[in-house]
């Protein structure tokens, strides 16, 4: 099987190494996130084991009911802002590999347009007098990659703006609902 010698099976070969390079990059940016993530979630739960431990050990030299719910008010405060932090910084994390494996995404994209575009181009320059319909048909072609490239900033700029919006409730709410637990 020849194709204009061993050009076919050259280039073959070359599709296959950049699409194995291409998934351990994505993998590469999943496991950095999931990773991340996970050490938030460990020294969340660490964290929140020794404050339990301690809280024990509080509640054990209480006397009454009244500083069993004094110290109980107490304890709440400091949970919900810790809780709170970390669910700020797992989202940041979500949000940054998010972003990561678009811009891969991205560049892919990008670097696919390119070629069939420079192909298109390549044929147009070998095609007969009158083959207009090249073309047109690249232009359609380089107008579909523009509009994707519009469509995916719009998101982008969509997305962040909602991360912003729920960060900032959720920073206002914890202290709120402080409140009210202090007030009761």
């Amino acid at each position: 099987m020849t194709f204009g010698s061993n050009r076919f099976a050259e280039e073959f070969s070359r599709a296959q190494q950049v699409g194995i390079e291409r998934s351990l990059n994505y993998a590469q940016t999943f496991l950095a996130g999931a990773e991340r993530l996970w050490g938030v979630q460990l020294g969340f739960a660490k964290t929140v084991a020794a404050d339990n431990v301690e809280a024990i050990k509080a509640f054990s030299q209480t006397k009454d009911v009244q500083g069993a719910l004094a110290l109980q008010r107490g304890l709440v405060e400091p949970l919900i802002e810790k809780a709170t932090a970390a669910w700020r910084e797992s989202i940041g994390i979500a949000q940054a590999t998010q972003q990561a494996l678009s811009e891969l995404v991205e560049q892919q994209v990008k670097k696919s347009g390119d070629e069939v575009l420079s192909g298109f181009d390549a044929f147009a320059d070998q095609a007969p007098a009158g083959a207009e319909g090249i073309k047109v048909l690249r232009n359609g072609v380089a107008a579909s990659l523009d509009a994707y490239g519009t469509t995916v900033a719009a998101a982008r700029k969509q997305s962040e703006e909602w991360v912003a919006t729920v960060v900032q409730n959720v920073t206002k709410a914890a202290p709120a609902a402080n409140g009210r637990r202090k007030a009761a």
